[in-house]
């Protein structure tokens, strides 16, 4: 994302992390497609998605967040994560299409997030 494309109001480190943790989350759906070769189920999937999702935001962040905030965050970033388990099962892998999509999903994460409240939920980042 160029300077000219950085919604108003934010840093581009911050921007920065944002799109980290939404790459992370992605390219570990990505993995899990490799390691299963896609033959899982995404209902299987899910499960096993969601519990690595929230032990690595736990150890991280542990007490510093509220367990409602990690279980919001956890559930948001599983969506991505399924992403990119189901897309190499359903379409030829375009690094264009790849990157316009991450691209889209932090453009929306970030004008969810300008719409919060002070001190309402927030993305958990890297």
């Amino acid at each position: 994302m160029s300077d000219q494309e950085q919604p108003q109001g934010q840093e581009p480190g911050q921007m920065g992390n944002l799109a980290n943790s939404i790459l992370m989350a992605f390219n570990l759906g990505v993995q899990f497609n490799q390691q299963t070769q896609g033959t899982k189920s995404v209902t299987e999937v899910t499960g096993e998605l969601g519990h690595t999702i929230y032990t690595n935001m736990t150890q991280v962040y542990g007490e510093q967040i509220q367990e409602d905030l990690l279980r919001t965050n956890t559930e948001y970033f599983l969506q991505i994560a399924l992403m990119g388990y189901i897309v190499p099962s359903v379409c030829a892998y375009d690094e264009e299409f790849k990157n316009r999509l991450l691209q889209l999903i932090e453009m929306r994460a970030q004008k969810t997030q300008d719409q919060q409240p002070d001190g309402g939920s927030r993305i958990i980042t890297t």
